[in-house]
């Protein structure tokens, strides 16, 4: 299992394991598009003949993904995995995900229809506006301008349930389930100078590679408002197309949001007691050795 900030180089790392044993599992909210691989930096074509990975661009743009959905997917395709005498390897930059598919789901309550078509009407101003009153700490545990996830988690707090303080179901996730054994799991620990430089780069190849492009290509076709254009960057993206900001506003706005999410996922994973924090290298070494 390896586990690693944006930008850290887990894709890298996983790509020159061998493949007549490894395939991959990504748990990234974001990767699992279609259409997006600029801007989520999901595995290419070459990546992906190289190493067989699951759970990346997968779904439309204009769909809604959420975590007892992405653990049904990641299910069949660790089953897969499993059938074919291979060793899955779970990477993941959302730990939550990752978390729900090995421990169990959250319990969330039954959201009343009265209240999904509250939430439904309001704005994603207006739904940061709501959680800033009810329950502020989920701000700080939703990927930015998620409006979906602001969504279900103003949802469940009006129906009288904290979100932010929703506790994991013993027993519920794959490990219990199909009686796995994890025989190894990382986090990516890069010093953060190297880290801020690795995301630097990567804002500037996304742009060179033309993320705008790829963002007003899917607003044309499913909207600026679809699932897809949440993910990170997307809307300094749209920006840049509609002319309202210049390729150097668009780097500084998409490498700063990118180190924003950094820093909230290296303290997210910190927190996992199960994670060895460990450097790239020593990462792949171990994981070959499997």
């Amino acid at each position: 299992m390896l586990t690693a900030p944006t930008g850290a180089g887990k894709t890298a790392l996983v790509r020159e394991l061998d493949p007549s044993r490894f395939e991959i599992l990504s748990f990234d909210s974001r990767q699992i598009y279609k259409e997006l691989s600029i801007g989520t930096a999901a595995p290419n074509a070459e990546d992906v003949q190289k190493i067989p990975h699951h759970l990346t661009s997968l779904l439309s743009p204009s769909e809604s993904v959420h975590a007892g959905m992405y653990t049904r997917l990641a299910e069949e395709a660790l089953d897969g995995v499993l059938s074919r005498g291979k060793i899955p390897v779970l990477t993941a930059g959302t730990g939550f995900y990752l978390n729900a598919f090995l421990f169990g789901m959250f319990p969330v309550p039954s959201i009343s229809q009265e209240i999904k078509e509250k939430v439904e009407s309001l704005s994603m101003e207006e739904r940061i506006e709501e959680l800033k009153r009810l329950d502020p700490k989920a701000l700080l545990k939703i990927f930015p301008n998620d409006n979906y996830r602001y969504g279900r988690a103003l949802e469940v707090n009006l129906m009288g349930t904290v979100w932010s303080e929703l506790k994991l179901e013993e027993g519920g996730g794959v490990i219990s389930s199909r009686n796995l054994k994890i025989q190894g799991a990382y986090f990516l620990d890069l010093d953060r100078k190297e880290l801020y430089s690795r995301i630097d780069a990567r804002a500037r190849q996304m742009i060179e590679a033309g993320m705008a492009k790829e963002a007003e290509k899917v607003a044309e076709k499913y909207g600026e408002d679809c699932p897809g254009l949440q993910s990170l960057g997307y809307n300094f993206a749209l920006e840049n197309i509609k002319g309202t900001s210049n390729l150097e506003t668009f780097f500084g706005n998409l490498s700063q949001s990118h180190r924003n999410y950094a820093k909230r996922q290296i303290t997210w994973f910190r927190k996992q007691k199960f994670l060895e924090p460990i450097h790239p290298k020593e990462a792949y070494d171990k994981i070959k050795k499997i």
